[in-house]
C-alpha cells in the first residue's frame, strides 16, 4: 500500500522476481476494464481517467475473486488494493476464513514526494496535477483509515518509500521468507 508513486509497483514486481507468485493490481484491472467496448469499460475509463477510486463493489468483487477462485492455493503480491477501509476488512476476512496469513507493507511518502515523482514520471493521466490531486485527497480520505485498520490487526509494516529502491527492496525482504 501506499500512495500514488510511492514505488507499490516496483516493489510487487520486485518481490514477484525473488519469491515467485502472481501478481493482482486493482490498477491493472481497472486498465484493462477500461478498455473493454462496453458501458462498463467506458465508465471505469472515465473514472480512471478523472483519478476516482473505482466503486467499492467492484475492487471488492475483484480482490474476493482472486482470493477464493483465481490464486486460491498459489502466492499473491497484491498491489493497490484494499484502499477503502470495507475493502481492507473483507481482505482481512476472506484471509482468515481460508486461513492465509498476509502482510500489507505501507510505503510512506510525503505528498510533495508524490508531486516531483509523477512529474517526472508522466507515465499516464494519473500523472496530471489535476488527477495527483484527486488520489491524494481520496488516500488521506479513504487509504489511511484502512492503513489503521491493517495496523490494529498486527499485519502492517511501515517502510520509508523515500529510500532507494534497492534500500525498501531489502527491508521488504527482511520480513518475507521463501
Amino acid at each position: 500500500m501506499g500512495k500514488i508513486a510511492s514505488g507499490k509497483g516496483t516493489q510487487a514486481h520486485r518481490i514477484l522476481d525473488r519469491f515467485g507468485g502472481s501478481l493482482y493490481s486493482n490498477g491493472d484491472k481497472v486498465r484493462e476494464a477500461s478498455q473493454l467496448p462496453t458501458s462498463f469499460g467506458r465508465k471505469m475509463k472515465e473514472m480512471y481517467e478523472a483519478g476516482q477510486l473505482a466503486p467499492e463493489w467492484v475492487a471488492s468483487y475483484w480482490m474476493a475473486h482472486a482470493l477464493a477462485s483465481q490464486f486460491v492455493d498459489s502466492r499473491i503480491v497484491f498491489e493497490g488494493v484494499a484502499k477503502k477501509p470495507n475493502e481492507a476488512e473483507l481482505f482481512h476476512e476472506i484471509h482468515e476464513l481460508l486461513d492465509r496469513p498476509y502482510v500489507v507493507f505501507n510505503l510512506i511518502i510525503p505528498d510533495d514526494v508524490v508531486r516531483a515523482r509523477s512529474a517526472t514520471r508522466l507515465r499516464d493521466t494519473l500523472d496530471i496535477g489535476s488527477v495527483i490531486e484527486r488520489r491524494l485527497e481520496a488516500y488521506h480520505t479513504y487509504t489511511e483509515r484502512s492503513i489503521e485498520f491493517f495496523r490494529d490487526k498486527g499485519t502492517l509494516i511501515d517502510i520509508d518509500g523515500e529510500a532507494t529502491q534497492d534500500e525498501v527492496t531489502e527491508k521488504i525482504f527482511t520480513y518475507l521468507s521463501a
